[in-house]
């Protein structure tokens, strides 16, 4: 992805100013939500060394909320970023383009040819209605096949851009394309185990996407910034919760 790189726009904003950013505020005070966009921000950041003001907050309880936040984001989409005079982002995807749009050092990579179609997307939309699914983990589960299906595009793409060698990160850093995809793959993994005994993990026919997602959650960035296994369990009991 081309995001039209300018030196001389780069040597002047090396980073953006006066950046804050609002994340989901957890289930106890002072810690935050487990969902897979927040971490990918924490590890956009750190991977960028952006320092930056962070917002817990609670938009449905109108918890926490900076002065700014409803003037710019009225239905409450989190994460949400403020940066520089006046520009705000709503959601990981537009934040990340936003800034590495105008902040290109130090550069991170948008992945391989053809990653904007597998970006973790798919795999949050159907992790929850995988665990809140009675059937077992086959054929007779439409989202359980559906999974598998996303498995099997990943490992394709993967075989696509690394071929087969398997030592995939190894003196790399992430992509956007990890940011996007890993934290959702790490949140499945942890979860499907917990409330729905029996998880196979990754099909036979996927074996480079596991290998791969090995290097990729032992990474010491990933490490550092992953949510604690209790944190997604409680995070996922709290979204399975029926409405009332």
């Amino acid at each position: 992805m081309n995001f039209g790189y300018n030196p001389k726009s780069a040597a002047k904003d090396p980073a953006p100013k006066n950046l804050e950013i609002c994340y989901k505020m957890g289930l106890e005070e002072d810690t935050v939500n487990a969902d897979p966009a927040t971490t990918e921000m924490k590890i956009y950041f750190e991977l960028k060394g952006f320092k930056h003001k962070v917002h817990l907050v609670d938009p449905a309880a109108s918890k926490n909320l900076p002065p700014w936040f409803r003037r710019n984001n009225w239905d409450g989409v989190l994460p949400m970023a403020k940066y520089d005079k006046e520009q705000y982002k709503l959601g990981a995807t537009e934040i990340m383009t936003g800034l590495e749009e105008k902040f290109r050092v130090p550069l991170i990579s948008s992945g391989g040819p053809g990653a904007f179609r597998y970006r973790g997307t798919t795999v949050k939309e159907l992790t929850l209605s995988l665990l809140l699914s009675p059937e077992p983990y086959d054929d007779t589960n439409v989202h359980w096949k559906d999974m598998k299906n996303e498995f099997e595009d990943l490992n394709q793409y993967i075989v696509q851009c690394h071929n087969t060698e398997g030592d995939y990160l190894k003196h790399k850093k992430f992509s956007i394309w990890e940011i996007r995809l890993i934290p959702a793959l790490y949140n499945l993994l942890v979860a499907a185990p917990h409330f729905k005994p029996g998880f196979p993990g990754f099909p036979d026919d996927a074996g480079q996407l596991k290998s791969y997602v090995n290097h990729a959650i032992e990474d010491p960035v990933f490490m550092k910034l992953r949510p604690t296994e209790e944190q997604i369990i409680k995070y996922f009991e709290h979204k399975m919760k029926p409405s009332e």
